[in-house]
């Protein structure tokens, strides 16, 4: 049987987890899956941007496309190059750096997401690393900054 000692012990540690707990779900986590947007500007130069998704409720998207990439890197995929449709990469597994026209690069490991919307301009390169992605296609309009603010 418990004395009551020994019952606001308990109380007080499990009070303590949960307030820890509740402390650290509102930390962004460097661990977590990022989201980067690579876009082109109207004097054609691409850019690579993070976008925090750490902490917003999203909603659904109407009308993507999703397809399937494996282990070999598309052929030309190392040299500047647009994408054909804006839509996000998910890396699955492995590990992608990317690189815009404009010198910024973004190192993405399993997990992390791309908003790639760079279909004119300088383009990006991507050196893949026994890497796997899934696209999701967007439609036009699709604003990625709202949907990643929750909005």
């Amino acid at each position: 049987m418990m004395t009551t000692a020994m019952k606001r012990t308990v109380f007080g540690l499990a009070a303590l987890v949960f307030a820890a707990g509740l402390v650290m779900s509102q930390q962004r986590r460097p661990d977590g899956p990022r989201l980067y947007r690579v876009w082109s500007d109207a004097s054609g130069a691409t850019h690579l941007e993070e976008i925090d998704i750490s902490t917003k409720g999203r909603v659904l998207i109407p009308g993507v496309v999703m397809n399937y990439s494996g282990n070999t890197p598309p052929a030309g995929s190392e040299k500047l190059h647009n994408t054909s449709n804006r839509q996000f990469a998910i890396t699955v597994y492995g590990q992608i750096d990317v690189e815009t026209s404009d010198g910024s690069k973004a190192h993405l490991r399993t997990g992390d997401m791309s908003f790639v919307e760079d279909v004119t301009g300088k383009g990006h390169r991507t050196l893949e690393k026994g890497s796997q992605s899934v696209f999701v296609r967007v439609p036009e309009g699709f604003d990625v900054k709202k949907w990643a603010a929750g909005q």
